[in-house]
């Protein structure tokens, strides 16, 4: 069931709807499981943990409104669809899951959950020869991906309309001394209010320190954004690696026995019990 994911591209909800409705219709697809996705990197992380002749997991563009407006509709009319989101700062907040069979992420979205896992980390930092370095590194970039993070939650419970899409981090808004990272916070600040023609309000050092006060955590793993996060590792490699390759390289990294031990396989495996299928992949 795979496709070209060019295609996908502009595929929204009222788009996936007709084309799951009519595939349901066919001889193949009435025998599938869909899985519903918010990103078109998860069509690249996701499919190779479900079984390919029984689920197809389908990106649908728009992000979750566009995710949760397609899953609505179509567990109405049949139990062979679900839905995995990324949870975002849900788990912060504690929000429950309000959709029928929407799946959260462990942690703040597949990437940070893939980051999660030591061993997946330690492949990675092998792999750029930076294992003795790791630790120092890892903190590093969770901390300076945090101010960003806040700057995102605040945006969204505000619904500031900051634009985050296609921002780079480089030269401009991050320096590296010492094998360190940091973040140039005022050009950081100046960029997303440059670039942010339709915000609700200017991003000031003294509102983000405000509300940082407020919503201090601890917990990184869910408050940074993973696309954050990888993109200040591969700025501390260096020329050796992209963002896109490096992005490849965790998804290599994480596989079938990672996923098996997340508390999303586990809410699948008792879906799918439920509900007499057998899509996910055998962990052993």
């Amino acid at each position: 069931m795979e496709r070209d994911l060019s295609l996908k591209n502009n595929t929204n909800a009222t788009d996936k709807i007709d084309e799951i409705r009519l595939a349901l219709h066919s001889k193949a697809g009435s025998q599938i499981v869909w899985i519903l996705v918010e990103g078109e990197d998860d069509c690249r992380v996701y499919p190779k943990f479900f079984d390919k002749t029984k689920a197809s997991v389908e990106f649908v563009n728009g992000g979750k409104e566009q995710l949760a407006l397609a899953l609505n509709a179509l567990v109405k009319e049949t139990k062979q669809v679900i839905g995995i989101q990324d949870a975002d700062f849900s788990h912060l907040e504690k929000k429950k899951l309000a959709i029928t069979n929407l799946f959260f992420t462990d942690y703040h979205d597949i990437e940070m959950t893939m980051l999660s896992f030591d061993d997946v980390i330690s492949n990675m930092f092998t792999e750029y020869r930076l294992q003795d370095k790791r630790d120092d590194i890892w903190q590093n970039v969770l901390q300076e991906s945090s101010y960003i993070a806040y700057i995102r939650w605040y945006n969204e419970k505000k619904n500031g309309r900051i634009l985050f899409s296609g921002l780079k981090y480089g030269d401009n808004l991050a320096e590296i001394s010492d094998g360190k990272i940091s973040l140039k916070i005022p050009d950081l600040l100046q960029e997303l209010n440059m670039r942010s023609k339709n915000k609700t309000e200017e991003l000031t050092s003294e509102n983000m320190e405000d509300f940082i006060a407020t919503h201090k955590t601890r917990d990184l793993l869910n408050l940074c954004n993973g696309h954050d996060v990888t993109a200040l590792l591969s700025l501390i490699i260096g020329g050796r690696v992209s963002h896109h390759e490096f992005c490849r390289h965790l998804r290599l990294s994480f596989n079938m026995q990672h996923f098996s031990q997340t508390k999303l396989y586990a809410g699948i495996a008792v879906w799918q019990a439920q509900h007499g299928y057998s899509i996910l992949r055998n962990s052993a």
